[in-house]
């Protein structure tokens, strides 16, 4: 495994975790984007992110075999 495919493995799960904590942030402030975005940059929905990537990641470590 390369340095560059783990790299692009870790940001393309951000990425995705971002997008979903941006529409739960989207449901939450009644379908209004502008107030959404606000609301995905705060430390909370950071936190969120943060969470939802590093379970991704800790799932596909297992699904790997522990990385064996």
């Amino acid at each position: 495994m390369s340095f560059s495919f783990v790299l692009g493995n870790l940001i393309g799960r951000a990425l995705v975790s971002y997008v979903l904590v941006w529409i739960a942030c989207l449901a939450a402030s009644r379908f209004n984007w502008r107030l959404a975005f606000t609301r995905s940059g705060r430390w909370y929905s950071v936190l969120a992110v943060v969470v939802l990537t590093l379970l991704g990641m800790g799932g596909a470590i297992v699904r790997s075999g522990g990385g064996q």
